[in-house]
């Protein structure tokens, strides 16, 4: 369980986040919509503790993730998955060495494990054949599918959370990211790895979540389904929504 309780968080005298509160489960497919500024991606930062609210308490179960010194931080982070806008490869590794990077940095398996678990996360997203190219060489799409393979690899995560991960894509290529996520989010509730989007790209979200949330000056204006988000009379909203409303 993830808790936002009365979170605030402001940025150059703009108050980000305005006390808001939500939960949700690690099994949840959720999506975080809003305009440019309104705290959706500070809101990911907040849940893995890489950035700390004014006020206010953040519960990863049940552990105030506010007050804890780093090293607790990271054994809680073991719960997330993060696939970062652009996907933040490592420009002069190649694909695998980039998937395999955090595995080489535990120290925990042989060189041949780490190869069979590298292919093994590769073809998963469909791109085994890549893994002695440069990200250079690869397409926009194809940097997001090696991201998301590296998180995978790195562990086993509870949810995944994607960071604009259709941004700057085609609509094909889009759509194709978005037919892994939820793969990598199928089953029931109780045995799926959730996940959590942020994103400006609503018919995205719409493909992969269940649950929505809008931010608006700071606050959790809209929490709800799909249906309910389609079915809202606030013009704003309406307006935001338009693409998934035709």
């Amino acid at each position: 369980m993830i808790e936002f309780q009365n979170v605030s968080l402001m940025y150059n005298q703009h108050r980000v986040l305005d006390e808001i509160s939500f939960c949700m489960d690690f099994s949840e497919k959720i999506a975080i919509l809003g305009g440019s500024g309104e705290g959706k991606t500070t809101i990911l930062k907040l849940m893995l503790g890489l950035i700390h609210p004014d006020s206010g308490r953040i519960l990863i179960n049940n552990q105030d993730i506010t007050v804890l010194p780093e090293p607790a931080l990271r054994d809680l982070r073991i719960y997330f998955s993060i696939v970062f806008q652009e996907g933040a490869l490592f420009d002069s590794l190649s694909v695998g060495e980039n998937v395999a990077f955090y595995l080489r940095e535990r120290g925990e398996f042989s060189e041949s494990d780490i190869e069979k678990t590298v292919r093994t996360f590769l073809r998963k997203v469909g791109i085994e054949e890549a893994i002695d190219l440069m990200p250079e060489e690869l397409s926009g799409g194809m940097q997001r599918r090696v991201a998301i393979a590296r998180s995978l690899a790195a562990h086993q995560p509870k949810m995944m959370l994607y960071d604009e991960p259709t941004t700057g894509l085609d609509p094909i290529t889009g759509d194709t990211i978005c037919a892994l996520m939820n793969e990598l989010s199928a089953g029931a509730p109780q045995q799926r790895s959730g996940l959590a989007i942020v994103t400006h790209d609503v018919p995205a979200a719409a493909s992969v979540a269940e649950r929505f949330l809008y931010l608006r000056q700071g606050a959790i204006f809209f929490d709800g389904t799909l249906e309910a988000l389609k079915n809202t009379d606030d013009p704003g909203l309406r307006k935001f929504i338009e693409d998934i409303l035709i």
